[in-house]
């Protein structure tokens, strides 16, 4: 966040004004100027300048006394301690003014710093709040006095009990230093870390009345904002300041229930300043709350991204509501039909009645009326911007979206307002978008109301990330997770008009799982031809001739129905109405319906697998060799194989149907749980063998070489970018060790080149070896461990997204 300055009191007679816009180099420019003041170049009268010693002398012989005095504790008449703290305040406003003979305030004396503690803890509110001025005035005049004063953790500790004293003046002036001395990168990281958050959120917390503060539920503005409201600005802007310059893994050390409580005004302050905001009329809030409404809903985000959620739906019941009450059922699944054929599920209403899952999420919405349902899940939506795929610090997601983060929805990215008409000689339609691309909608009350027309207009409804806006799918999302050892499972909700086709025939980089929640609806698949399955990220190819318009699996869904359909193979939805149904039934067969995304993200896939396994071998043969021993030339090129190999791995998996599947060593089925192995167990063992097998017979040396030639020749990365993943792999640390930077191979790349070209015989039959060694001696459970190790630094990446996602959508985790 840029820097914040005070605000709140009448700006002090220094050569800089307090006001946040002001550059803390500001003050240094002009005194350094000669001439700024008097430009006909009129030489005025120089004062002497007392040297830093002698202030600092004058200050211990002539201040410092009656200032410790101030705070020395007293058994005298309380008439002396007044008197004390009345003459201490004099001499600190007088600090201020810099009315002579009182020092320069920067630096400031040794002494006084080595006081503040004291001043800051005053039971004299004038000297509290004083002392915080001073010390806040230092700041403003030196960077260096304001990185040195919050690294203190005296000081620190004394503005943490100025903020926590009763008195609003002194927590003002404390929240005014707290600024000020945050005008640094290095002052916000020192302060955020210190005693001072705490006590600032609980300070916050005390707050009675937002509503009354930032405004009504109207658009208009006050004109004037009373004092109690300028306080609580100024709160607040001190929260926002010190939340979103601390770390991640200290805000995780608060207690919980004093951050739902911060968090939930927040939200509500969050509100009030986007429904000000889209107001035309209204200018005097953004002259009292500096915060911008991306820098309040980064500090939501960064709350509440590790708070405890209570769990609404048990795992357990999910996988009973998916797949059947037998423990057995859902490995069977796995077994039979995962990323291979579609199933579905039937459900009687006996079966619903007694299902607390579907229940929930039936419940999550309001059915009773077409408006009503896109009410319930489109009002009040922000944007979910994307997070890189292999991207395990949130701090990094952060600084890229702080900006953008809470911003109104945006079209595809976010939703889709989709129906397919006029059908090709394929069979398949063409989308028509009820909005153009990249649209946003920042009156939210007017994208409902365009909606619900587009809705009467035949027009489907598409809302991406239900995870993130929705506690109940979120839970059942993150349980689905668990069952098929997978990072996260994203969530959309689907909702059609009667008679009508929202997205055109297609295919999923992803396998879906369907839920219908209301309505009916009818479904066409047609089996994958190919036997490589698609990959995400990878462009799709064109329908043509893959399916046959007369054949095609078709299933009708209705209310509670569950039905899986495989990545890669084609489908088309549609709530056609069959002959002979009434008019009545025809104008209220509407469809709603949520679909799980369950998506194989390249190191859970089998191929993911071998990687991790190459690499805990070459880690493990690191570990065997003896410390301080030399290393053998073929030990010293064992780093350059692998990474060889990881490229001829990748080149065997545009051919191997088995390298592209979900590997689900990580999957907690509840068989997983007992002392014998389950049959899908022994299958993932079987197949990581078979895997090995396969490497060891393939011979694409040549073809692996042909690509890092011409990367390194053409100085083009690209074709690596798929392995920046292993970063993520730990790697020993030890003399001698070689390590590959997996964000940057064309230099070892390079190594490998010119070892082939020097003596590409021998370097062929090394590599030969090499790879011969690893497939018969790679360890398939090293390879779990670190797979399941891998596995929870992707989902808590995951979890902590989606828990702050969900708080900018009102749902705190209470």
């Amino acid at each position: 966040p840029p820097p914040k300055g005070q605000h709140g009191h009448e700006p002090f007679t220094f050569p800089q004004s307090r006001r946040r816009t002001a550059s803390p180099d500001a003050a240094t420019s002009r005194r350094e100027t000669p001439g700024m003041e008097n430009p006909d170049g009129a030489r005025k009268k120089k004062r002497r300048r007392r040297s830093g010693g002698e202030a600092s002398a004058s200050f211990d012989r002539d201040v410092f006394p009656i200032l410790l005095a101030a705070v020395t504790p007293t058994t005298g008449p309380n008439q002396r301690a007044s008197s004390s703290a009345a003459a201490a305040a004099r001499l600190l406003r007088r600090l201020l003014s810099r009315s002579p003979p009182a020092p320069a305030l920067s630096p400031l004396p040794g002494s006084l710093v080595a006081l503040l503690p004291l001043l800051l803890s005053s039971s004299s509110h004038s000297v509290a709040a004083l002392s915080c001025e001073v010390m806040g005035a230092a700041a403003l005049q030196s960077m260096e006095a304001a990185e040195a004063l919050a690294s203190d953790g005296g000081v620190a500790g004394g503005l943490a009990r100025a903020l926590g004293g009763g008195s609003q003046r002194v927590a003002e002036a404390a929240c005014n230093a707290v600024m000020d001395l945050s005008a640094s990168p290095v002052g916000r990281e020192r302060l955020s870390g210190s005693p001072v958050l705490p006590r600032l959120l609980y300070l916050f917390s005390q707050v009675e009345s937002i509503s009354r503060a930032v405004g009504s539920g109207s658009t208009g503005c006050q004109a004037r904002v009373s004092e109690p409201s300028k306080c609580l600005y100024l709160i607040v802007d001190t929260v926002v300041l010190m939340v979103n310059s601390c770390k991640v893994g200290k805000l995780h050390n608060l207690q919980q229930e004093l951050v739902r409580k911060v968090t939930l005004l927040l939200y509500e302050v969050w509100s009030k300043v986007r429904l000000l905001q889209s107001s035309t009329d209204c200018t005097n809030w953004k002259d009292q709350l500096q915060s911008r409404p991306y820098e309040i809903s980064e500090a939501i985000f960064r709350l509440t991204m590790d708070l405890d959620c209570p769990a609404h739906l048990e795992p357990d019941e999910v996988r009973k509501s998916f797949f059947g009450q037998t423990e057995s059922d859902v490995e069977k699944f796995a077994l039979m039909y995962w990323e291979n054929s579609p199933y579905s599920y039937r459900k009687r209403q006996s079966d619903l009645e007694g299902d607390d899952v579907f229940t929930a999420l039936h419940n999550a919405f309001d059915l009773r009326t077409p408006d009503a349902i896109v009410e319930s899940f489109i009002r009040g939506l922000v944007s979910c911007p994307a997070i890189a795929s292999d991207e395990l610090n949130i701090d990094s997601f952060l600084d890229e979206v702080h900006d953008s983060l809470g911003a109104p929805v945006k079209y595809r990215q976010d939703v889709r307002v989709v129906r397919t008409r006029d059908q090709t000689s394929t069979g398949s339609g063409v989308e028509e978008h009820f909005f153009d691309d990249g649209m946003v909608f920042p009156d939210g009350t007017a994208f409902v109301e365009q909606c619900k027309d587009a809705i009467k207009n035949g027009f489907s409804i598409a809302l991406r990330g239900m995870e993130f806006r929705s506690e109940k799918v979120a839970a059942i999302a993150s349980a689905l997770a668990d069952l098929f050892g997978q990072p996260s499972v994203g969530a959309n909700i689907y909702f059609s008009p009667p008679g009508s086709q929202g997205l055109a025939r297609h295919y999923d980089d992803h396998c879906v799982l369907v839920w219908q929640l209301l309505g009916r609806k009818k479904w066409k698949m047609w089996p994958n031809t190919k036997s490589i399955l698609p990959r995400l990220y990878e462009p799709f190819h064109s329908l043509d001739g893959l399916v046959d318009d007369s054949g095609g699996r078709v299933e009708v869904l209705h209310e509670g129905d569950i039905m899986y359909v495989p990545r890669g193979h084609v489908h088309e939805a549609h709530t056609d109405v069959d002959e002979g149904e009434s008019e009545v039934n025809v104008s209220t067969n509407y469809s709603l319906h949520l679909t799980l995304a369950i998506e194989v993200e390249p190191p859970f896939e089998w191929e993911g697998f071998v990687h991790i396994a190459l690499h805990c071998w070459l880690e493990e043969q690191e570990l065997v060799r003896s410390p301080g021993s030399v290393q053998s030339k073929l030990e010293e090129q064992a780093p350059l194989f692998a990474l060889l190999l990881h490229v001829a791995i990748r080149l065997l998996s545009d051919n191997d149907p088995t390298l592209r599947k979900a590997c689900m060593v990580a999957a907690k089925l509840p068989s997983s749980e007992t002392s014998h192995p389950s049959s899908l167990q022994n299958s993932q063992r079987s197949t990581f063998a078979e895997i090995l097998n396969r490497i060891g017979r393939s011979n694409n040396l040549k073809e692996a070489l042909r690509l890092i030639e011409l990367a390194v020749k053409e100085r083009n990365e690209e074709p690596f970018q798929w392995m920046s993943w292993l970063r993520h792999l730990p790697q020993q640390q030890h003399d001698g060790c070689r390590r590959i930077d997996f964000c940057d191979v064309l230099g070892p790349l390079e190594e490998l080149l010119d070892m082939f070209s020097s003596d590409r015989e021998r370097a062929s039959a090394d590599f030969a070896d090499f790879k011969s060694r690893f497939c018969s001696r790679a360890v398939y459970d090293d390879a779990c461990r670190e797979f399941e190790a891998l596995l929870v630094l992707y989902r808590t990446a995951r979890t902590r997204y989606a828990k702050g996602m969900l708080a900018l959508h009102g749902k705190h985790g209470g």
